[in-house]
């Protein structure tokens, strides 16, 4: 009984503490499937539509946990961005955007290698 508790105890406490990690996992998923639908001259974009509206494209995915995401990319101007958010505050429109890079060049894949093991788990 008392292993049970313990056992229990420390589930809650990972789950908390990965809280960001495990938001990660499910917004690489979700964007390689949105990604997937679209045509080879665009790529996945993110609007904020409560920081005034900006669009930007999405390069990259981070997380710091337990409760950051961070959301790296490209304004249409070419300046750089990353958006850290809170877990809590987290809120993304994803939209197809033109691709800066020639067609032929692959798709960057988004959130380093964990597209791949989350798509496949």
């Amino acid at each position: 009984m008392n292993n049970e508790v313990n056992l229990s105890l420390l589930n809650l406490a990972n789950s908390k503490t990965k809280k960001a990690s495990k938001l990660f996992e499910r917004l690489v998923e979700h964007i390689v499937r949105f990604e997937e639908n679209l045509a080879p001259e665009l790529q996945v974009g993110g609007r904020l539509v409560s920081s005034g509206d900006i669009t930007f494209s999405i390069e990259d995915i981070g997380f710091w946990n337990p409760d950051v995401i961070i959301f790296y990319g490209t304004l249409p101007d070419g300046s750089k961005i990353e958006l850290v958010q809170h877990v809590s505050q987290l809120s993304v429109l994803l939209v197809a955007v033109p691709r800066k890079e020639k067609v032929t060049i692959p798709k960057r894949k988004i959130g380093f290698q964990m597209d791949e093991n989350v798509v496949n788990n």
